[in-house]
């Protein structure tokens, strides 16, 4: 019978760690379409997305936030924190070594029986002893709070990378921007010149009368209106400026751009199948991952409220002498098993409360992996669409220098005032940066497409920045 109750108790204490094991969650909390509703499905982002636009100051810019942007420098300090409380958590699961030491010196006065004279005493006692701990993990609690302390830390990494992907982002969209106003720059004093042009003609002919004082005041409108736009483009560029010297982990006004032009964008990315989106976003994973912890938690709960088992072992050794102190010592083992009886419903109101963090945690994954699919359908419609607006804003601007053609020679044929002339000039003039404008807004709706889609190239983020990619060739 002792043997049968002995191998039941080894058995349990060896299988401990799987008797709260919470339910395996392999599948998507929700249904998610087979493919997405513009494009075929394919493989994915391609790595490293930016080099697509061909900039090797963008390149270099991204590479320099992947390592000194803040908020990456955040993502590595909360890993290393989660790291670490995996590691405490996991210590519990082998025994604690104290050791401990003493001494202790003492010295009396006592009154002799025989005299009046004073005797001083000395004595003298030295201690040093090793105590253990260990918790024998009967019902896996200690596993299950392990198990949700590693999970937490693996999230902490795919935070970190979803800060790289947003950092990412963020630098090419703002050096997107900046690249479209300096584009609206250059237009805006092309367009000045034009006009001073314009109105120093006016003048002229306005002092042989072939042209009234009223074309020249609207002429003078129409350069002092362009001139005073040229400012606030010019804030707006120190602006930006500014905004991707700290993306990039410098003070603002010491970084220095060349620029360039609004960069033409490659192929459609291949978007995959929306299902890849719980492997290729770390946002979503890290849901996941959370999701995972919280139930380990209930686990580590529901474990909480049976009985513990822990053996303590002590060796002791004092003496008198220091030199003897090995010889005097006591060596003990004890083992304690304690559970609550009563707690008035702490423990389980402990269970209730982890089991509502999973259901939290439920509900924010399924919300995650839903936005992760809406974002890409978003991005890919918005390009979509995008593209068509920008042909027929093309389209527009050939037919506004037609029309600006055809009303600047009739107002020198005199058939038509100065002022029709000055509505198609305006017209044409705004439809050329609003052009600029939208091309730049095709180009970030491409990397809102990238930033949706994810990707494997955080998997080689460091802390000093992007590792090289590394090909492993087939044998």
């Amino acid at each position: 019978m002792k043997k049968t109750l002995f191998m039941l108790f080894a058995t349990v204490v060896l299988s401990g760690c799987a008797i709260f094991s919470p339910a395996d969650r392999t599948q998507s909390p929700v249904p998610l379409p087979e493919e997405y509703s513009l494009y075929e499905p394919s493989r994915g982002a391609p790595e490293e997305w930016w080099q697509t636009f061909q900039n090797e100051e963008l390149n270099s810019l991204v590479a320099t936030a992947l390592s000194g942007n803040f908020d990456v420098q955040v993502a590595w300090a909360r890993l290393k924190q989660a790291r670490a409380l995996a590691i405490k958590s996991g210590a519990t699961r082998l025994p604690s070594l104290d050791l401990d030491g003493g001494y202790t010196g003492q010295r009396s006065y006592q009154q002799s029986s025989r005299d009046a004279d004073h005797v001083l005493s000395e004595t003298e006692k030295y201690s040093l002893g090793l105590a253990a701990q260990y918790e024998l993990d009967l019902w896996g609690r200690i596993a299950s709070s392990e198990k949700a302390a590693e999970l937490t830390a693996q999230a902490s990494r795919e935070d970190l990378e979803a800060a790289g992907i947003t950092v990412a982002a963020s630098v090419v969209e703002t050096w997107t921007d900046l690249m479209a106003v300096r584009a609206e720059i250059s237009i805006l004093a092309e367009q000045i010149k034009v006009n001073e042009m314009l109105s120093s003609l006016q003048e002229l002919r306005f002092a042989k009368s072939m042209a009234s004082a009223l074309d020249v005041t609207q002429q003078r409108g129409i350069l002092a209106g362009s001139q005073a736009e040229l400012p606030l483009l010019q804030a707006q560029e120190r602006v930006l400026l500014n905004k991707l010297a700290v993306l990039v982990g410098k003070a603002p006004g010491t970084l220095r751009v060349r620029g360039g032009e609004i960069p033409e964008l490659p192929g459609l990315p291949e978007a995959g199948l929306p299902a890849d989106l719980l492997a290729s976003r770390p946002d979503v994973r890290a849901a996941g991952l959370r999701l995972h912890a919280a139930d380990w938690e209930v686990s580590v709960a529901r474990a909480d409220r049976l009985p513990a088992l822990r053996l303590t072992g002590r060796a002791a050794y004092e003496s008198g002498r220091f030199d003897l102190l090995f010889n005097n010592w006591v060596a003990s083992l004890t083992a304690g098993l304690t559970g609550p009886i009563f707690d008035a419903g702490l423990r389980r109101a402990e269970v209730d409360r982890t089991r509502a963090v999973a259901e939290e945690n439920l509900a924010n994954y399924s919300k995650t992996v839903l936005s992760a699919v809406q974002e890409v359908e978003d991005s890919m419609a918005n390009e979509h669409h995008q593209r068509e607006y920008i042909y027929r804003l093309q389209q527009r601007l050939t037919l506004s220098k037609e029309a600006l053609s055809e009303a600047r020679l009739r107002y020198l044929m005199g058939q038509s005032d100065y002022l029709r002339f000055l509505t198609e000039l305006l017209n044409e003039q705004s439809l050329e940066r609003n052009l600029s404008q939208e091309r730049a807004k095709l180009v970030k709706y491409r990397v809102n497409l990238y930033r949706a889609l994810g990707g494997d190239w955080t998997r080689r983020m460091t802390p000093e920045g992007l590792a090289p990619q590394t090909h492993v060739s087939a044998s």
